[in-house]
């Protein structure tokens, strides 16, 4: 594929993602956190997971900041796993 990955409906990125999260312990980070935005930011689909698996809601001025503490502690928890 030469590093291009295919095209995948919306719908289909959001039932992946959310597959990917179904077991992880609530009180960790989901793995789709670290799914970014082209602009590293949250993916568009981030606070559809998170309501999709149950998580608190994120208010939206705190979402950016909420999403980077995730990411932060999927790192630290991934690094000696």
């Amino acid at each position: 594929m030469d590093g291009a990955l295919p095209y995948l409906h919306p719908d289909d990125q959001r039932e992946s993602l959310v597959a990917v999260d179904r077991d992880t312990p609530a009180d960790e980070p989901l793995l789709s956190a670290l799914v970014a935005g082209a602009d590293l930011s949250p993916h568009g689909l981030y606070r559809h997971i998170r309501y999709s698996l149950g998580r608190r809601r994120v208010p939206d001025a705190s979402l950016a900041m909420h999403w980077k503490m995730d990411v932060f502690r999927l790192h630290q928890l991934w690094r000696y796993r």
